[in-house]
């Protein structure tokens, strides 16, 4: 070793830089060759045209980067220079380079609300490609909005939402059984909850496969006529979380001690149904109540009701309860939207370009969810990315050239070597429309 190249010492290691084609990134390699089957960069050149010039990266190899900059875990924009210096990763990616951090952010802010709707179909013509080789026969559409809180009080469109927090207030769209994003729209703060209802949902069962059998759960949130009688028109069963008016509550508290059954699933929970008609709808749907005993602050003993109107005449209200109340799992997909692929946080001041990161992120969402279930072995359907990128992505790996061949070397004391074999029989076979 020229001791010239040692930089210091740290404990026992003498500590220097040298010209080897090291990665950290290992396990990119997989997914970035289940990409380029999907042809996810050549869809994204094919429908955006948001460059003025021809020269520097493409659409596709610029939101490439910023894509696989939130799936290893860049929380910002500046992140991007992590793997602008790591040379080896870049050749895992088949990127010559990636995008500077200042030309991310000029990139983005070039986006309009066409450039928008152009990546929207980009999301639209992948998921149709990944369709024939998704088994479920059931869509399951789990909708919510969450607030995304914003640093920044500058930020176009980051007003004051319901919970008194400054930032956005996107509506999402999860299948349930799949783990895939079908659709997300971006809103002010200061949006209500169910505000463009018909549209989003118009726009989500464009993404729901033609032959699934269709279900809806949502919380009180989208309890609206509107709601039920747009599900009622596309062949959609639905729960939905009832507002708890003074009128309902009241047909509650009156039914006979008789009616209620023990629900063994909560500790003190009981469940009963009944028939109601809220003030403007066209009929008497099938209402689902959980109650269970809860204890105020004096210690006095109370019914806390949980009400579910629903179409489903079939399942009894002891298994449509369990089954709504799952939806309570939508809580962590936004967790792992907001969380696991750092997009809480928009990254500029332009509300267009931050819609824009938005739906870069949804890409990274859906790339995983996808690669999970068509490629990683079953154990890892319902891993979250930072399980993904402990066990498979952030692996230590030198790539050797040699006799005109390319080898990616990995230590053989690897703990997953049987995940790579199983990933590598499927790509082999793994071919889209």
């Amino acid at each position: 070793m020229n001791k010239q190249k040692v930089v210091g010492k740290v404990g026992k290691f003498n500590i220097c830089f040298r010209q080897e084609q090291l990665t950290s990134h290992a396990g990119t390699v997989l997914l970035q060759d289940f990409a380029r089957r999907l042809g996810v960069e050549r869809v994204l050149d094919e429908e955006l045209q948001v460059k003025v010039r021809e020269r520097g990266y493409s659409e596709g190899q610029a939101i490439g980067g910023l894509v696989y900059n939130l799936i290893l875990g860049g929380a910002h924009l500046s992140d991007l220079d992590v793997l602008r210096g790591d040379p080896g990763t870049q050749e895992l990616l088949d990127a010559e380079t990636m995008l500077a951090p200042t030309t991310a952010g000029e990139f983005l802010r070039r986006f309009d609300i066409g450039d928008v709707q152009d990546l929207q179909r980009v999301h639209l013509r992948l998921q149709q490609r990944v369709r024939t080789h998704q088994h479920a026969t059931r869509c399951t559409i789990d909708l919510d909005s969450s607030i995304y809180e914003q640093a920044s009080t500058t930020k176009e469109g980051s007003t004051k939402a319901y919970n008194g927090e400054l930032g956005y207030h996107p509506l999402f769209a999860f299948w349930a059984e799949e783990g895939e994003l079908l659709f997300s729209h971006l809103r002010r703060g200061s949006a209500y909850t169910a505000r463009n209802i018909r549209w989003f949902l118009r726009e989500t069962l464009k993404r729901v496969p033609a032959m699934a059998v269709k279900h809806l759960r949502a919380d009180s949130g989208f309890y609206s006529k509107a709601v039920v009688e747009w599900c009622e028109a596309h062949d959609f069963t639905f729960t939905i979380t009832a507002d708890q008016t003074a009128p309902l509550l009241e047909v509650i508290i009156a039914l006979p001690e008789g009616r209620w059954r023990t629900l063994p699933e909560y500790d003190l929970a009981e469940v009963a149904e009944l028939r109601y008609r809220p003030t403007g709808w066209s009929c008497a749907y099938r209402y689902v109540v959980k109650r269970e005993l809860a204890q105020t602050k004096t210690g006095e003993l109370y019914w806390k009701y949980h009400a579910t109107v629903t179409n489903d005449e079939g399942q009894s209200a002891r298994a449509l309860v369990v089954w709504h109340l799952q939806h309570a799992a939508m809580e962590n997909a936004i967790k792992e939207h907001k969380s696991g692929f750092n997009l809480e946080k928009l990254p500029t001041q332009k509300f267009h370009a931050n819609w824009a990161y938005l739906l870069i992120g949804q890409i990274a969402f859906n790339l995983l969810a996808w690669f999970k279930r068509l490629v990683l072995p079953p154990t890892y359907h319902q891993a979250t990315i930072k399980t993904i990128r402990h066990h498979l992505l952030n692996l230590a790996g030198k790539i050797v050239h040699t006799a005109r061949r390319c080898f990616l070397m990995i230590s053989d004391h690897y703990r997953y070597q049987a995940v790579w074999r199983f990933a590598i029989s499927r790509l082999v076979h793994l071919q889209f429309g």
